[in-house]
């Protein structure tokens, strides 16, 4: 799962799943290269779209802790 988590989330950045498949593919080993070619486009993409995103400081733009809705770059209540 973890492989299925960092490729989800290489593709957030580039917005193409074979460029961070390729990526991510030049970091790893042989064998952790193996596991990743064998899992499913459809299961990043499902993982990416799963993926909650944490609110973000009205006022600074940094992300909120997920307990706490206090901002800790500028202390704004959220």
């Amino acid at each position: 799962m973890k492989h299925v988590y960092a490729l989800a989330e290489r593709d957030a950045r580039c917005g193409d799943l074979a460029a961070a498949r390729d990526d991510y593919l030049a970091s790893l080993d042989a064998d952790d290269g193996l596991a990743v070619l064998l899992v499913p486009d459809e299961a990043v993409v499902a993982a990416a779209a799963g993926r909650r995103t944490r609110p973000a400081c009205a006022r600074c733009g940094a992300r909120l802790p997920r307990k706490r809705r206090r901002c800790s770059r500028c202390g704004l209540h959220a």
